[in-house]
């Protein structure tokens, strides 16, 4: 039922902003010091699946953030002024309070 109603919002999105049909599709929410990307692809039955949270945060929150998560051992990258992080659905959800927490 879940993904039924992602593929029908994805649709009309793409509907109303006359696109063609995507392949993959993200939202991304700013809180300040904090992003988070979840994107979406679709599968090869044409489901949308695979939903990845990336979370990116500045280099001044990062020592803590990495301290909690480090038994995830998530895929990480940075840059000069952050670090992002690449979670999958189920090491989201064992994390999202922390997250909800600091934000």
């Amino acid at each position: 039922m879940n993904r039924d109603i992602i593929a029908k919002a994805i649709k009309e999105i793409t509907k109303e902003l006359e696109l063609s049909e995507p392949s993959g599709f993200m939202l991304s929410y700013d809180f300040n010091d904090i992003w988070i990307d979840i994107s979406l692809e679709k599968n090869e039955s044409g489901e949308w699946d695979n939903k990845i949270y990336t979370i990116s945060v500045g280099k001044q929150k990062a020592k803590n953030f990495i301290d909690y998560i480090s038994e995830l051992t998530p895929e990480i990258y940075e840059d000069n002024d952050r670090v992002y992080v690449q979670l999958t659905e189920e090491e989201w959800h064992s994390i999202q309070d922390f997250i909800l927490d600091i934000i």
